[in-house]
């Protein structure tokens, strides 16, 4: 594996926000991570619309919603098998691919929101994509509709 893999991206802004840095063998600084570009990753839904919460809930909450949500969720399934078809009696492999897909992202939501440091450089990556991006609308505006 290259000694410069997960340096851009998220784990390059997990690691700038919560000031750690990988280990090296040599003594030579890290290189910087890269910005994520806006309007790279979709930030609809969030981690909060996939477990009905609003941004502002306590960690109490969070497990509320989580314990709800998991009754309703597939048993995660190893990666071997997601590439095996579902059975027969479970409807088209799409319609299993997209629920199982659905649940795993459940499961990130509850994973990054639960333990306060991820969430908290969840909230700011949020943030600064909303930021980002225009607001909903502005091309209409622009040609007065």
């Amino acid at each position: 594996m290259n000694a410069t893999a997960g340096t851009g991206g998220l784990a390059g802004l997990w690691r700038s926000l919560s000031g750690t840095r990988p280990a090296a063998a040599s003594s030579a600084p890290a290189p910087a991570p890269a910005p994520v570009p806006a309007g790279v990753l979709p930030i609809e839904p969030t981690h909060y619309q996939r477990l009905g919460l609003p941004e502002d809930c306590t960690e109490a909450e969070i497990e509320i919603a989580w314990h709800r949500v998991a009754a309703g969720l597939l048993p995660p399934r190893p990666p071997g098998e997601r590439l095996k078809p579902p059975p027969a009696s479970a409807g088209t492999a799409e319609e299993a691919r997209t629920e199982q897909m659905r649940s795993d992202d459940r499961r990130l939501a509850r994973a990054v929101l639960g333990d306060p440091v991820r969430r908290a450089v969840y909230d700011a990556w949020l943030a600064r994509e909303r930021a980002a991006r225009p607001p909903q609308g502005w091309m209409s505006k622009l040609r007065g509709r």
